[in-house]
């Protein structure tokens, strides 16, 4: 019989928690004589409906039966808070391949996060800072975020090459720098504009219920061939790379890799981008009582 982990049962608490706070709110609306509620009360409800998105993804992630996702909405959108004495089981986990495939996907979009900041920047020298800054920020707290799932699924070396590679052995950058290389600058610009306005509380209060869970920062970067800084460089290389001494743009990728990372580069930073420290994540609400 399959029970939570530790980061599942906090994920649970967390949907059910919020999906609780906004019936409160709706409740206490209609108490009031209102048909709908009031524009304070509709935002924060729409706010915590997108971070109840984002734990359901991230619970997705790390292996949560659906039927478990379901329990704490349903529970939660009745009225009914988390209860630390509830107990959780499922006949079976969600199969590995699964949860692979899936985290292989999320990887390969921050692999175009790393593009898209890459091309952007070579295209428009003169890139406002703040908006670079608030791009890297967002890209910084995926980075760590997938780390922390990669950890919490125990990723081996093997299943990290198959889920890093794209098309095959060829080097990821190779690939998203081909890729991004077809865009014209009003589409590259649109990615680059929506990753740097992302709101980054959303994007950060996942990566924060993982750090309650006891994942450390360690435990993420061991995880991570490069960092999200590294990540940028490389893109950049074979974005800015050209046949020569023999060197095919894919050769001068793997090249520049080995040559600075004789083996697996396994991040030793406090962050993924050096200065975003941990710390300045967001404090957010109580996800329940602890398993």
């Amino acid at each position: 019989m399959h029970t939570p982990t530790r980061l599942q049962t906090l994920l649970l608490n967390g949907i059910q928690n919020l999906a609780h706070d906004n019936w409160i709110r709706v409740s206490k609306s209609v108490a009031a004589g209102h048909d709908t509620p009031p524009l304070e009360v509709a935002e924060q409800i729409t706010m915590n409906k997108r971070t109840l998105a984002q734990l359901e993804e991230l619970a997705s992630l790390v292996g949560c039966p659906h039927s478990w996702l379901h329990y704490a909405r349903t529970a939660g959108d009745r009225g009914q808070p988390s209860n630390p004495q509830r107990s959780f089981y499922s006949p079976e986990e969600v199969p590995r391949p699964t949860l692979i495939t899936a985290l292989a996907q999320q990887i390969h979009d921050l692999q175009d996060s790393a593009g898209v900041l890459a091309a952007h920047t070579l295209r428009h020298h003169d890139l406002d800072r703040d908006e670079r800054t608030r791009f890297q920020a967002v890209m910084g707290v995926v980075w760590q975020r997938l780390g922390a799932v990669s950890h919490e699924l125990g990723v081996t070396d093997r299943e990290r090459d198959q889920m890093w590679s794209r098309h095959g052995s060829r080097h990821w950058a190779n690939i998203v720098a081909h890729e991004l290389n077809g865009h014209g600058d009003e589409q590259l610009s649109a990615r680059f504009h929506a990753i740097a306005n992302a709101d980054f509380s959303e994007a950060a209060t996942p990566l924060v219920v993982m750090l309650q869970s006891g994942i450390t920062v360690h435990d993420i970067a061991t995880q991570m061939p490069h960092s999200a800084e590294r990540m940028v460089e490389l893109v950049d290389v074979a974005l800015d790379a050209t046949p020569r001494d023999g060197l095919s743009v894919n050769d001068a990728v793997a090249a520049t890799t080995l040559r600075q990372h004789p083996a697996t580069e396994h991040v030793r930073d406090e962050s993924a981008w050096g200065e975003a420290e941990l710390d300045a994540a967001p404090r957010v609400r109580d996800y329940g009582a602890e398993p």
